[in-house]
């Protein structure tokens, strides 16, 4: 797959919308945690990961190992059933110790066709519907999960880090983040004051942010090529408060990390 584009988006609302899905805060067993994803919310990720969609967007990621070799068939595409809720830091907790560390980002799906190994992402949309939204190539996802030990998972972006949050514990899963906290878990607090120093200053409402410096953690950006609103009333326990361009700003970025480092 040396040819193949890290990522492909699929163009529209619905990626913004659906990745700039959060999880509401109510009635949280720990501060620290924000709350699970339920189980049948999951299954429909599930479903839409073996989408037409899906399936089209992994169908172009695969196109040049689809092809038959010497008369032989190529591989068959397989898509797991296993999606898996995939979280990112969460901007209020730059600020707030007392709020969740991360809020739900994607679910993470995996596929493969014969040795290459893809992930399928998938969100709800404005409307709650589940959505295939985007094709990554790798399995990063699946082996933070398997680092994890059944912990929940989340990402900072920013910097390519992978974490696992257990109780008021935060465990580094890949290179980026064991630079970034060290080999051993670190307290939730010990964390929030990292990621305090790194973004309090480049969030929202920050002279940074005004400014317009490139690289600020700005998930409320707009870009005159969006004109899409993106807020809805919650689905269920689900709710998108934010525009659809600055996330669509904050997933290139995440993604374009996402491959660039090895995790």
């Amino acid at each position: 797959m040396g040819g193949l584009k890290h990522f492909l988006f699929r163009a529209g609302a619905v990626l913004a919308a659906g990745l700039g899905l959060t999880l509401s805060t109510a009635a949280l067993a720990s501060a620290a945690a924000p709350q699970p994803v339920p189980a049948t919310e999951l299954s429909k990720a599930t479903t839409a990961a073996g989408s037409p969609t899906a399936l089209s967007l992994l169908g172009k990621a695969t196109a040049g190992t689809a092809q038959s070799v010497n008369g032989k068939a190529a591989a068959k595409l397989a898509v797991g059933q296993d999606a898996r809720p995939v979280y990112a830091l969460n901007p209020a907790f730059v600020r707030d110790a007392s709020v969740p560390v991360a809020t739900f980002w994607y679910a993470a799906t995996t596929a493969t066709r014969g040795t290459d190994r893809l992930t399928v992402y998938t969100a709800p949309d404005a409307k709650g519907t589940w959505q295939a939204v985007n094709v990554a190539t790798g399995d990063t996802e699946a082996r933070m999960f398997t680092a994890a030990r059944g912990a929940l998972v989340f990402t900072e972006p920013q910097i390519g880090a992978w974490y696992a949050l257990n109780g008021d514990r935060v465990r580094p899963l890949n290179a980026s983040a064991t630079k970034s906290i060290g080999t051993a878990p670190i307290t939730v607090a010990a964390y929030q004051d990292l990621v305090a120093g790194r973004y309090a200053d480049k969030l929202p409402g920050s002279q940074y942010n005004d400014n317009g410096t490139a690289g600020g953690y700005d998930t409320t950006a707009t870009t005159a090529a969006t004109t899409t609103n993106t807020t809805a009333a919650p689905s269920r326990n689900l709710a998108i408060p934010a525009t659809a361009a600055g996330i669509a700003l904050l997933v290139a970025t995440a993604f374009a990390l996402r491959h660039r480092r090895t995790a």
